[in-house]
């Protein structure tokens, strides 16, 4: 496996159908179940904690991976939304927990890098522990199907014309996305003003009502859905290269930018700081079986699951130099 540095930065499923992921097995093959994982881990339901709001690709991807989790491990594992605080609260509850594994969280860099270097909060990066990525989502900018913007050009332009005035969906005060907006006022002079959602569905329908002019939005099948009914226009990815999905779509560095690539979502299984070794080993191994699952991977979407399994060691290498690589501009 190598080492993959990404910079992270619609509607929402019917809730209905996201509380059943909870509960539906996923049979995975070759699963080591509760006998022969090595220890008695779970001893009873496990949480996973959820930052943001139910409904959007975080949500339906800690909901798959839960379901699969439960299944071949014999106890549920049962997602809690806690949004708010941009991530903070729930983290801050995984933090406070105790360190057995009954108890995780999905953790994105926006949660667990950004929001402690922004605000004074009681945790870091350090304070968790890292077990492997659930699904790597690309970024997309889109615009409504009435926007007068039919490119990304003529959306910069109108940006630069008139600083502030176009604003952008973002999931998050302190989300890459945001920041990333930041960056392109800092190092290219083009301001647009962000407009922070909870989350996919909040921020599909601020755009389909008129409330922002574009989408800073993470990719997902409910985002391919829209696109292919019309409902959204996609005028850049956040990518080094094009996505082969959308070919037709520039990326950020085709429209300017070359600096503003890879902003990348990364959906990470974490717990608190100290889980004992086995534990996270189970974790990571079970992790990496249910993501080799064809009912996972189409419940979240085949682009979007990582064609080569990243575990705890290198999910951990890797928020760790988007830190380092953040620190300085955020100024903390």
């Amino acid at each position: 496996m190598k080492t993959v540095l990404r910079l992270q930065t619609t509607a929402g499923l019917a809730l209905a159908s996201l509380a059943s992921l909870t509960v539906a097995a996923c049979g995975v093959a070759g699963s080591a179940g509760p006998g022969n994982a090595g220890s008695d881990y779970p001893a009873k339901p496990v949480t996973i904690l959820m930052p943001y709001a139910a409904g959007g690709p975080s949500d339906l991807t800690a909901r798959s991976v839960a379901a699969c989790l439960g299944n071949s491990l014999g106890e549920a594992f049962v997602v809690e939304n806690k949004p708010g605080g941009s991530g903070a609260v729930a983290m801050q509850e995984l933090v406070g927990s105790k360190p057995d594994g009954q108890t995780l969280a999905l953790g994105t860099t926006g949660t667990l890098v950004m929001a402690p270097m922004i605000n004074s909060l009681s945790y870091t990066l350090a304070d968790v522990e890292p077990i492997g990525v659930m699904a790597d989502n690309p970024t997309l900018i889109v615009v409504g199907t009435n926007s007068p913007y039919k490119d990304a050009a003529e959306l910069f332009e109108a940006a630069r014309a008139d600083p502030g005035a176009i604003s952008m969906g973002v999931p998050g005060a302190t989300s890459p996305a945001a920041i990333e907006l930041q960056r392109l006022k800092n190092d290219y002079g083009v301001e647009i003003t962000a407009v922070p959602a909870s989350g996919n569905a909040e921020m599909t329908t601020n755009l389909l009502g008129g409330h922002v002019d574009a989408l800073f939005i993470n990719d997902h099948p409910d985002v391919q859905a829209r696109i292919a009914e019309g409902s959204f226009l996609p005028v850049a990815a956040t990518t080094p290269e094009r996505l082969g999905w959308l070919p037709d779509v520039p990326t950020l560095a085709e429209s300017g930018f070359p600096d503003l690539v890879n902003a990348t979502s990364i959906y990470g299984l974490f717990g608190p700081q100290g889980m004992p070794d086995a534990v996270v080993s189970t974790l990571e191994r079970e992790l990496e079986t249910c993501l080799s699952d064809p009912k996972v991977v189409e419940q979240i979407g085949k682009n979007f699951v990582p064609k080569e399994f990243i575990g705890a060691e290198e999910l951990g290498a890797n928020f760790a130099r988007i830190k380092a690589l953040y620190e300085p501009i955020l100024g903390r």
